[in-house]
């Protein structure tokens, strides 16, 4: 198990790594995108402008044309007036006059026009300038979208920061359970190699034991102890004695250390699966949010540049839905 989770930490990382580099990427691509959108947008403005200069030039022609044609006007009623006096004192020129008046009608049409024309031109230089502003302020709201932009992905630089960070601790602190898991079977393997020790010694200790008659009658121990304290062995059989429950109570305490061994051993195994799965939960969460709001960040951007290129469309429509039916 400590094997496995050994292959799955570094994969993590560089699955993380990996993420990292390839949103710095689209981010890239992003910002890319938008200074280009705000180079488009500057253009544009600057051909508005110019557009709009040249508005204010033809209306100061026409206005100019306009007064023109006021002192045309001016000076033709000076003449039909002076006609007029000349036609009374005469009352020769009929048709002259009618003439006259026709030329004066159809100035006063003219001067009309160029009224209406001017009062257009001034609508629509109206009209350029609120495109104008409202260009400007979408270019402003363009550029408060790349600050935020980059704070969130400052923001998001950190938090992934703070997780490798974590990542690594958690990889030291595994590395540590994994140590001390080989430590711990080193010593249970030591006690098992001390147990079968033990036991093979209190084998051979209870195949010398039949030999001295554990298996007779009492009757024929008791003679046989009495003849071996005849010969002066009693020092000898209590020795043996002693040495079988030396070695009997070795074997119990030899037992209990290994039970004991096993059962730390279990709640090591126990503890270090559960900070794993702790650790493999806590990896997947934070990487779930951050899939998460890198993935609200997109479609967040995504609306605000097609809400973007969609108003400055319509711009582009109504100036020239405009420029056809100025011409």
């Amino acid at each position: 198990m400590s094997g496995s989770s050994n292959g799955h930490c570094p994969a993590n990382g560089a699955k993380v790594l990996h993420i990292r580099d390839r949103n710095k990427e689209k981010v890239q691509l992003d910002r890319n995108a938008a200074s280009r959108a705000c180079q488009k947008d500057r253009q544009y403005i600057e051909k508005l402008e110019t557009e709009l200069m040249n508005c204010y030039q033809e209306i100061d022609y026409l206005q100019d044309q306009l007064n023109i044609r006021n002192v045309e006007a001016n000076i033709m009623g000076e003449h039909i007036h002076s006609l007029e006096l000349k036609l009374t004192e005469l009352e020769k020129f009929p048709e002259r006059v009618r003439v006259m008046d026709n030329e004066l009608i159809r100035s006063d049409s003219q001067c009309w026009l160029l009224m209406e024309e001017v009062r257009c031109k001034e609508e629509e230089l109206q009209k350029a300038s609120s495109q104008i502003e409202k260009l400007e302020s979408t270019v402003l709201d363009s550029q408060c979208e790349i600050e935020s932009l980059k704070l969130d992905l400052t923001n998001l630089e950190q938090r992934l920061f703070d997780a490798e960070i974590f990542a690594q601790h958690a990889a030291e602190h595994k590395a540590r359970i994994n140590k001390l898991l080989g430590e711990h079977e080193l010593q249970l393997r030591e006690a098992q190699k001390t147990i079968d020790q033990l036991v093979q010694e209190n084998k051979q200790l209870k195949e010398l034991s039949p030999v001295k008659g554990p298996k007779q009658s009492p009757s024929t121990s008791g003679e046989q102890l009495d003849k071996t304290l005849e010969n002066g062995g009693h020092a000898e059989y209590g020795n043996d004695n002693l040495i079988l429950e030396r070695m009997a109570k070795q074997n119990e305490e030899s037992e209990l250390l290994i039970e004991q061994l096993k059962e730390e051993l279990r709640e090591q195994k126990l503890k270090a699966k559960e900070d794993a799965d702790d650790l493999t939960q806590e990896m997947a969460e934070l990487r779930y949010q951050i899939t998460g709001m890198l993935d609200e960040e997109y479609k967040r951007r995504s609306c605000i540049e097609q809400a973007a290129i969609q108003h400055i469309q319509k711009l582009e429509t109504q100036v020239v839905i405009r420029k056809i039916s100025t011409v």
